[in-house]
């Protein structure tokens, strides 16, 4: 298992990157017609609920001892592979 500290600073570092990125779809998303908007408004949300997700996963391998923290790590990776693969669904969609 990598270093505790390391797998936060690396989460901490990916999450700052998709939060840049959602605030560029997001721009982008003001900028669609209003039929173009409802379907990213829709896109947004789910990135949002699953950066949420994410983000509790980081807090609570942050509060972890060693041995917990192993098992949480492998979810928070599996967590971040959905999240990326919705990330680069989203800018297929709304980055062209």
């Amino acid at each position: 298992m990598a270093d505790k500290a390391d797998f936060m600073a690396q989460a901490k570092a990916q999450m700052d990157n998709w939060a840049d990125e959602m605030k560029k779809m997001q721009a982008k998303m003001m900028e669609a017609g209003t039929a173009g908007q409802e379907q990213m408004v829709k896109q947004m949300e789910a990135l949002n609920a699953q950066r949420k997700e994410a983000e509790a996963h980081m807090e609570q391998l942050g509060k972890a001892n060693m041995e917990a923290a192993k098992g949480m790590q492998d979810s928070m990776k599996k967590a971040w592979a959905e999240m990326e693969k919705s990330m680069e669904e989203a800018r297929k969609k709304m980055m062209g």
